[in-house]
């Protein structure tokens, strides 16, 4: 025989609803406040730039989260059709480009608050984006491929090296010398403004990099797996590896008040010491994911943009 059921109260009923509706607006303002952030848990950023007077992080989805660089205020927004953004870079005249995986560039304006797409007029993959000091747009991609515009990205300039590879960045240290680098180890160097490259010695093991960063025509860096760092004195013609004390992947480059620095997986952060060697930066933020975009400023601080919406500033 069943037991009976004993009655639930009313007042019981009553104090549950009364509790509930207490704590729904409670949760939905979280949800607002998180929201009204300018970095959300689910971003991937991926590349920083600056004009010298704002500063862009752009990432997947179409993040574009900007600010003036005197006073670190951000600003969010999402460009329409949700882009990838994989890369982003200053132009002399101030604007943006920002490369997008979807065969797009997206220029902005001086303040990073107007953006324009633009079709690349190609079927290969882009990987990285420049623009060089005549104001020249360059992006590179899959099956070695070179993209130039002249006017802006409204139309482009194709080659390709015939090589079934994928460049992954290219720099311009000067309006005639200019670096990219590849699979396989690949680095080619330009010293005519990019209208020819020249293939030189790959990376020792065919070395895959996954950043590289030039300070002038001769000193540069290479960084990529393992925490695998390398240096070339002669302009990328021969290279030595540099030690680390970490095994972590390394995505990114930069020079901050006179001093580089590398950032990678698990929030790693590293300087390099006058001796050549690496040490790492106890930063001290919680990044538990990876740091792929850093950019020095101008208060001798390092501006590092990751996974999981980390954006934060080392240093200074």
């Amino acid at each position: 025989m069943l037991a009976p059921r004993k009655a639930i109260r009313p007042w019981l009923l009553l104090a549950a609803g009364l509790l509930a509706a207490c704590e729904a607006p409670l949760v939905l303002d979280r949800v607002r406040e998180q929201q009204a952030k300018p970095t959300q848990r689910s971003d991937r950023l991926q590349a920083i730039a600056s004009n010298g007077r704002v500063a862009v992080v752009v990432g997947a989805r179409g993040v574009v989260i900007h600010s003036a660089l005197d006073r670190l205020d951000w600003q969010r927004q999402m460009l329409p059709g949700q882009p990838f953004l994989l890369d982003v870079d200053a132009c002399p005249d101030g604007r943006f480009v920002a490369l997008a995986a979807e065969q797009q560039v997206w220029i902005g304006d001086a303040e990073a608050s107007r953006w324009e797409p633009l079709a690349l007029d190609t079927a290969e993959t882009p990987q990285a984006a420049a623009c060089d000091p005549r104001g020249r747009i360059w992006v590179v991609g899959s099956f070695s491929t070179i993209l130039r515009s002249d006017d802006g990205g409204r139309s482009w300039t194709e080659t390709s090296m015939d090589e079934d590879l994928h460049y992954n960045a290219i720099q311009f240290v000067d309006a005639d010398t200019a670096f990219m680098t590849g699979e396989f180890g690949v680095i080619l160097r330009s010293d005519d403004g990019g209208q020819s490259w020249t293939s030189l010695d790959p990376l020792p093991d065919e070395f895959y990099p996954q950043a590289a960063w030039f300070s002038d025509r001769d000193q540069g860096w290479i960084v990529g797996l393992q925490g695998t760092v390398w240096h070339s004195s002669d302009g990328a013609h021969s290279w030595a590896r540099e030690p680390t004390p970490t095994d972590a992947p390394l995505y990114g480059l930069a020079e901050a008040d006179g001093s580089l620095y590398a950032v990678g997986a698990h929030g790693t952060v590293l300087r390099r010491a006058a001796d050549g060697r690496w040490e790492n930066v106890a930063h001290g933020q919680p990044i538990r994911f990876y740091l792929r975009g850093a950019l020095g400023l101008p208060d001798g601080q390092l501006l590092t943009a990751g996974g999981a919406g980390a954006l934060a500033t080392i240093g200074g």
